[in-house]
């Protein structure tokens, strides 16, 4: 059943080990350490390897399209933490807002200062509590008009914002 140079793996232990010598039902291995050990034939497992031939990909590589007409003219910005930070760690509420923040004021100044008349601000549906910070931060800023956008591009969960005043 076993070989001499056959890699096996133990039953009721993890690693692997090659078989050194075999004497009956006793295999003597080395293991991952190069110490050799005895055990019996019904406490080890062979490990096969299986050779698969050359794989079809089925899955094609997609091609990078061009924005949709209506993206063209709008920028968008999602304010979800995990999409703005690599990790929130040690960071606290009041911070992680403040960033949140700061990134939706920054997007609607690159908007003003490119032209664009549209923003899409994703906030997520959650407490409501971004939502209306960037409410109150896009009343302070002026100069635009905001409401909940379509449902199929978030509904309550995201503010367009619609700029109206472009030279700030």
């Amino acid at each position: 059943m076993f070989e001499i140079g056959q890699i096996v793996k133990f039953k009721d232990a993890g690693g692997t080990a090659k078989v050194c010598r075999i004497d009956g039902d006793i295999v003597y291995v080395f293991d991952d350490f190069g110490f050799e050990n005895a055990h019996d034939v019904r406490e080890l497992l062979p490990v096969v390897e299986w050779q698969v031939g050359a794989v079809e990909r089925k899955d094609k590589r997609r091609e990078k399209s061009a924005p949709a007409a209506q993206q063209i003219d709008r920028l968008s910005i999602d304010l979800h933490s995990h999409e703005l930070l690599e990790s929130t760690q040690g960071m606290t509420r009041y911070e992680i807002l403040n960033h949140q923040l700061d990134k939706a004021s920054a997007t609607v100044r690159e908007a003003r200062r490119r032209g664009i008349s549209k923003v899409l601000i994703i906030h997520g549906k959650g407490t409501g509590r971004l939502q209306v910070e960037v409410h109150e931060l896009l009343r302070k800023m002026g100069g635009c008009e905001f409401y909940f956008a379509d449902l199929s591009e978030g509904g309550y969960g995201a503010t367009e914002v619609r700029i109206v005043n472009r030279l700030q």
